[in-house]
């Protein structure tokens, strides 16, 4: 047999994955004809003081979308206000969570409103006799409050109630620290059982009068905004979890040795890596996901939007000293800690350049065949449309009929500095 062990012997082939492509073509008419149609109107009096969440993810639209519920609001007279709600993100202090919305566009110039970021709050209540429940004292100082969120598959947990949405922004994102905690620190159990009974209270105890659920397609296009009643925020939020879980991206594979991922960040997930895309849970005593089954996760750099909050690094394998670099470590401790799952802020293997972190995965993956390698190159894990593949991983989804070739076969190869050529 005719071995190769160079690692620029590795050919790889660019290939296009084909979703669904369901999405809203004009969103400010789509949420001038939702927020007419739905009950809020009837919920909001001239002056009432009205707060709309915005979280720390990275919402597709997000500024037409808040751009435009402000619009009607004020329309109706009412005193729109944006509520940074993102638990102990931004490193738990108000500054940085209003640093976040910025690199969302979301500031009060562009607004034209005040953004409220406390981080106090106030216990409305006990979950299971023992359990505080915390809330934001800026929301419930407010006439009403718009729980706004994407709805989406959570990185941490599987539930057949509620993931990630409107309940958990209210739970999660306006406990501010003291609610993340508080829930964080039960595991996740907390996640799963606590966040919808706290959802209940807070939707009794505090002034919601909405809930805006928003559902991105494969493409991270918005595909669904839909507005709820207090009193089906629950329902609805599971409603859209299954339509999301319906249109949910993945990689074409369930094998690959080395998986090479350009980039993490809070942007892109709220754990910098999607487990649902990864298969890699690494919380204690909870299953893994389990597919795809990668031998060896490399993670090459972090995004700028994560202001060097590098929760989720510990879900690779092997790292570079670029990224590790750019980690703001009281950030990145601060989030992790509250989320208790500390295996995710751990260092991994640092190479000094991205081809010594690619030259460790393939020693350490198993397969000394370069020619038999299944190797899959992604830019993160939120855009997964284009993909680089092995032959191996070519050979068995090529006659994939939403798998498409993109051009010949190219090197694997570097520049002098240890750059990987081949960027998505």
């Amino acid at each position: 047999m005719n071995q190769s062990t160079g690692i620029e012997s590795i050919k790889m082939r660019k290939v296009k994955q084909i979703f669904c492509q369901d999405s809203i073509p004009d969103i400010p008419g789509y949420i001038h004809q939702a927020f007419k149609n739905s009950d809020l109107p009837n919920r909001i009096k001239p002056g009432d003081k009205i707060g709309i969440t915005v979280g720390s993810r990275g919402i597709t639209n997000l500024q037409p979308i808040v751009q435009q519920i402000i619009h009607e609001l004020k329309a109706l007279k009412a005193r729109p206000y944006i509520l940074a709600a993102m638990g102990s993100h931004g490193g738990a202090t108000s500054q940085g969570q209003k640093e976040i919305l910025e690199s969302y566009d979301i500031t009060e110039e562009k607004m034209g409103v005040p953004i409220l970021s406390s981080m106090d709050t106030i216990q409305i209540g006990t979950i299971e006799k023992e359990i505080p429940v915390y809330f934001s004292q800026e929301a419930m100082n407010l006439n009403g409050i718009i729980a706004l969120n994407r709805v989406k598959l959570h990185t941490d947990f599987k539930s057949e109630i509620m993931e990630s949405g409107m309940s958990k922004i209210l739970v999660i994102g306006l406990g501010k620290r003291d609610g993340a905690e508080s829930i964080h620190s039960l595991g996740v159990y907390g996640l799963k059982n606590i966040i919808p009974q706290a959802a209940k209270l807070i939707i009794e105890k505090a002034p919601i009068i909405q809930g805006i659920g928003i559902v991105e397609n494969s493409y991270d296009e918005t595909m669904e905004v839909q507005f709820s009643p207090p009193e089906h925020i629950i329902t609805n939020d599971l409603q859209l979890l299954r339509k999301c879980a319906e249109v949910f991206p993945s990689l074409p594979c369930e094998n690959i040795d080395v998986c090479l991922v350009q980039e993490m960040g809070k942007n892109i997930s709220g754990t910098g890596l999607d487990t649902n895309i990864i298969g890699r849970l690494d919380i204690n005593g909870e299953s893994e996901v389990g597919k795809p089954r990668i031998n060896k996760l490399v993670v090459f750099d972090i995004t700028e939007q994560s202001h060097g909050n590098a929760l989720g690094v510990g879900l690779s394998d092997i790292t570079t000293r670029k990224l590790v670099n750019k980690i703001n470590f009281i950030t990145t401790y601060a989030n992790t800690i509250t989320s208790t799952f500390l295996n995710r802020a751990k260092i991994p293997i640092t190479a000094e350049t991205e081809k010594e972190a690619v030259e460790i995965a393939l020693k350490t993956c198993w397969q000394p065949n370069r020619n038999k390698v299944r190797l899959l190159i992604m830019k993160n894990t939120l855009d997964l449309e284009y993909l680089y593949v092995s032959e191996s991983i070519w050979n068995d989804i090529k006659n994939n009929k939403n798998i498409k070739s993109c051009g010949n076969w190219e090197q694997l190869s570097f520049t002098d500095e240890g750059e990987m050529k081949i960027r998505i």
